[in-house]
């Protein structure tokens, strides 16, 4: 499956088509360092890369800032591609991720 992705600043903006009908998925970019535990019914997403921890947070004042170049190339804007995946509601399955560039590159 193909699916293409704007890795935005403050965004994961996801597009492809299954069966014949197109689907889209937004997943903001809110993560901090460490993990989190969560309340109630839901779900922590904790990460770690380069024996680094992070955790998605939508309500967090420490989130990590992501508007600025090196956003682009970091561990954390590969943490949000995953992210948005896991919470697209697609079967885990092998993809072809297509990624929009930014006007300067």
């Amino acid at each position: 499956m193909r699916i293409f992705i704007d890795d935005g600043s403050t965004n994961i903006k996801m597009l492809w088509e299954q069966d014949g009908e197109t689907f889209t998925h937004i997943s903001p970019n809110s993560f901090k360092r460490g993990w989190s535990a969560t309340f109630g019914s839901g779900k922590p997403f904790n990460y770690t890369v380069d024996d680094e921890k992070y955790s998605f947070d939508l309500i967090t004042p420490d989130a990590l800032p992501t508007n600025n170049i090196d956003w682009q190339y970091s561990p954390l804007n590969s943490i949000a591609v995953h992210h948005a995946l896991l919470t697209s509601g697609l079967e885990p399955q092998d993809v072809e991720i297509v990624v929009t560039l930014l006007l300067t590159e």
